[in-house]
């Protein structure tokens, strides 16, 4: 009489456990690269927005703002629309921009601006970029939930960014930067 077998010997699930633990020992690391890999791309690409921006701003000869929304990750621009004496500013999509949201796992940790210089790190915030060939001043830190920070510092005169692979604020820049601002409570 044969007997059958019911289940799994000792070694069979050792072999299993290696198994699993090596194909861990892959993946994991890999997960870690996907989400430098997404950081880094939603830097470049928000790099890119400040400089569209300031040139959008300069030939279209209207002041234009970069909004933040902190809550869902999003940035998009608005131009000023005048009506008389008055103006508002205005979402109006582009061909070449529209309202972007950061990459899963990367969000807007905080901003500060020129005409705010308090850590904003929630509701709406904004960068104006003038025609007159001029960017407000502002550093956005982007950051992923594992505490990677890296920060970007708008040019006001090319609106080009400075990236950093860590969390700076103004006083940390020094006068050559724009270093001048003293952060409330220093």
């Amino acid at each position: 009489m044969v007997r059958q077998r019911a289940g799994f010997t000792l070694l069979e699930m050792m072999i299993v456990i290696v198994i699993m633990g090596t194909i861990m020992g892959i993946a994991i690391p890999q997960m870690n690269n996907l989400f430098e890999v997404h950081l880094k791309s939603a830097i470049r690409k928000l790099s890119g927005a400040v400089l569209f921006c300031f040139n959008e701003s300069v030939i279209k000869q209207t002041p234009i703002r970069l909004n933040f929304d902190l809550d869902t990750s999003e940035y998009w621009l608005s131009y000023l629309v005048t009506s008389g004496s008055t103006g508002e500013f205005v979402a109006l999509p582009t061909e070449m921009f529209n309202r972007e949201q950061l990459p899963a796992g990367v969000f807007f940790k905080d901003v500060l601006t020129q005409h705010d210089i308090a850590k904003e790190t929630e509701g709406e915030v904004f960068i104006t970029f003038y025609p007159t060939g001029f960017a407000e001043r502002g550093i956005i830190h982007v950051a992923t939930h594992d505490e990677r920070v890296y920060t970007l510092v708008t040019k006001p005169m090319t609106g080009k960014t400075v990236v950093y692979d860590r969390e700076i604020d103004f006083v940390d820049l020094g006068p050559v930067y724009g270093g001048s601002f003293a952060s409330p409570g220093r």
